[in-house]
């Protein structure tokens, strides 16, 4: 397969990471043990250093020259990252020329890939109006659209995700769209089929920077590659996913064949929840905390419920997740949390620093992680 993708920095504070990666780079890597004559094209501002790179990538490949480095950095992987530099002050570089079987074409901040393939994998990479794939002279006898639900909703201009995507699929000539819906899992779409849905596997832990160009890089290489119809590559994309989360460092690996990790059937679904969202308020930090959780829950699909934040009558609460923020917590939200699990309510908790844990020992069968986002993750799944 050839993969034609942004090669970008990416930072992020907390917790700790510090590599070059971008879609492009991310994606190549991932595939360098599943498919290991991949080939990777993309912008570099260090020509010297190429080989290096693609190198440490596992792959082959070629960078064409560009004029600005450019990096992402994220407070934690569910905040906006920041972008340097700016959208606006990136300098446009001339466009690849991709050519090949199977390609997946990520859009770029710097410049674009002109494709000839025979399947294409297209993931546009923005959450705005992005350019149809076939509009820079790209060619495809089988096109595939990678869209997360927010680009999809935003370039239909329509709020139903089914309607949305028989419109973008009947515009932009594809043979099939993916959306992408984070925790509610993946839909899948094809002209004159229904639509069908895949769940967001489990992991152990969740590490969200990257998880889209991982999706995109294992759907194509299934889909565009090995040729598996569209449902059952979607599905194994998104349990790959669950193993990137895991583990984000390594390359992927092949599924298990004919039958499905013992984990993965004990905790496939995810679904609508409501999320009792319990912490403090007493410092600056505890109150962005608390205040991220609530808009990251939101953002993730989740109805939430925060007493420090809103006056609620908790006698009428009804909730499917209590999710604690433990550090500093007073002891009255410690004995509201404690009365809902006894009344069989899923208890998660994130507790960051030691004394905090000890503060949770009350709370039997309480999940319990130092990982914000995987915090978050947990309690939205079933």
């Amino acid at each position: 397969m050839h993969i034609a993708g942004g090669l970008y920095r990416e930072l992020c504070l907390h917790p700790h990471w510090d590599a070059l990666l971008g879609s492009g780079g991310r994606a190549a890597r991932a595939l360098s043990r599943l498919s290991p004559g991949n080939i990777f094209s993309c912008y570099f501002e260090r020509p010297h250093e190429v080989d290096t790179v693609l190198s440490a990538l596992g792959v082959n490949g070629s960078c064409a020259f560009r004029a600005d480095p450019i990096a992402f950095a994220y407070f934690h992987p569910l905040s906006r990252p920041h972008l340097q530099p700016a959208r606006s002050e990136l300098r446009k570089m001339p466009p690849l020329k991709i050519e090949g079987r199977a390609v997946l074409r990520f859009g770029f901040l710097e410049g674009d890939a002109i494709v000839n393939a025979e399947k294409a994998v297209y993931d546009p990479q923005t959450t705005g109006e992005f350019p149809p794939f076939f509009s820079n002279g790209s060619t495809a006898k089988q096109l595939a659209l990678v869209l997360n639900e927010q680009e999809l909703l935003s370039v239909a201009r329509i709020d139903d995700v089914e309607v949305a995507a028989a419109s973008i699929l009947e515009i932009h000539r594809a043979s099939c769209i993916v959306v992408k819906r984070g925790i509610k899992g993946v839909a899948v779409f094809e002209p004159g089929t229904a639509s069908r849905f895949i769940p967001a596997f489990r992991s152990t832990r969740v590490f969200k920077i990257g998880t889209g160009d991982v999706f995109s890089a294992a759907f194509a290489y299934y889909w565009a590659e090995l040729g598996q119809d569209l449902f059952t590559a979607a599905l194994s994309a998104s349990k790959q996913v669950a193993r990137y989360c895991d583990n984000p460092l390594a390359p992927l690996e092949p599924l298990a064949s004919g039958a499905h990790d013992v984990r993965e059937e004990r905790h496939p679904v995810c679904e609508p929840r409501t999320v009792l969202l319990l912490g403090a308020i007493k410092t600056l930090g505890q109150r962005y905390s608390i205040e991220e959780a609530r808009y990251s829950l939101a953002d993730l699909g989740l109805t939430v419920i925060c007493p420090a934040l809103e006056n609620v009558e908790l006698s009428h609460i009804q909730v499917s997740t209590v999710l604690v923020l433990a550090d500093g917590i007073e002891p009255d939200m410690l004995s509201l949390a404690h009365t809902l699990v006894d009344e069989g309510v899923k208890c998660v908790a994130l507790a960051e620093l030691p004394q905090s844990s000890d503060q949770l020992t009350r709370l039997v069968n309480c999940e319990t992680t130092d990982d914000f986002t995987t915090a978050l993750y947990l309690a939205g799944w079933k």
